[in-house]
């Protein structure tokens, strides 16, 4: 035991010398800093851009007995109407189902969110002439009323895709 002793000094040193080594070797206070980044100048941010959201033609809105859909008229007492409510609701009947669904109108810009409708079965006429009314209103880009009167849908190249006809208020 007492070569253990005797020994032990000599070990010391060694033993601090390992440690030291082991956690970066040079003490912390007399590590070279790095010198600092230089920081990129910081831009400010632009300030938004203000969209111009042309208010939508106020006479699109309300209901419409709808005459022609793609070109063909419809056929005589159908019930197909459309309603365009001043909140972008869009209602009404596409000959044999009634429809619900969602519009955006800036100016005569006009974008139909997909129709929901009921799923009754009609007449092969009247079914014929939904399919019409809903593709119509599928691909329509445009609503204008013109000085004739008549609601007017055309698709993005301006063809005439559905013609209505204002609703009488209701007595």
């Amino acid at each position: 035991m007492s070569t253990i002793c005797s020994r032990a000094p000599s070990l010391l040193p060694a033993l601090a010398l390992l440690a030291f080594t082991a956690c970066g070797g040079v003490p912390p206070s007399t590590q070279p800093m790095a010198p600092p980044k230089p920081q990129a100048a910081v831009k400010p941010e632009p300030p938004p851009q203000q969209v111009l959201i042309e208010a939508p033609d106020p006479q699109v809105l309300g209901e419409w007995i709808i005459e022609q859909a793609r070109s063909a008229p419809l056929v005589d007492k159908s019930k197909a109407r459309l309603v365009f409510g001043p909140e972008g609701a869009l209602g009404g009947h596409a000959s044999c189902n009634t429809l619900r669904g969602r519009y955006t109108l800036e100016g005569n810009r006009l974008k139909i969110d997909p129709v929901a409708t009921t799923r009754m079965a009609c007449s092969p006429a009247l079914m014929e002439q939904e399919d019409r009314v809903l593709t119509a209103l599928e691909r329509a880009a445009r609503a204008t009323v013109p000085p004739h009167g008549f609601l007017t849908l055309q698709d993005a190249d301006g063809a005439v895709l559905m013609r209505a006809s204002r609703a009488q208020p209701k007595s």
